[in-house]
């Protein structure tokens, strides 16, 4: 066995990596829940409609997140908000993530 000093553990399962890029595919036809639709808003105003997973949600708990500039209200972390949807998101066809 040896040591790896450059050793970086993977992310937690549950955790956000915050420099995935989120791609906006597709805008909703129909409606859909009000936070979703916020995550939705801060991609259409965002260059080339991508995002970071950091870039969305703040990345030290600043309220300067996209997600709180497009309008975004919440009592929970803005973490918390983003894990609920973004398997929705990209299941009904509005984002990738990569």
């Amino acid at each position: 066995m040896t040591i790896d000093k450059n050793y970086k553990a993977g992310a937690q399962r549950g955790s956000n990596n915050y420099n995935q890029v989120i791609t906006l595919v597709a805008t909703p036809k129909e409606d859909i829940a009000p936070q979703a639709g916020v995550i939705i808003e801060a991609l259409l105003a965002a260059k080339d409609h991508k995002l970071t997973v950091g870039e969305l949600v703040g990345t030290d708990g600043s309220t300067e997140s996209a997600w709180v500039k497009a309008g975004g209200i919440t009592d929970q972390a803005i973490t918390r908000v983003w894990g609920h949807y973004k398997k929705k998101l990209i299941t009904a066809g509005y984002i990738t993530v990569s």
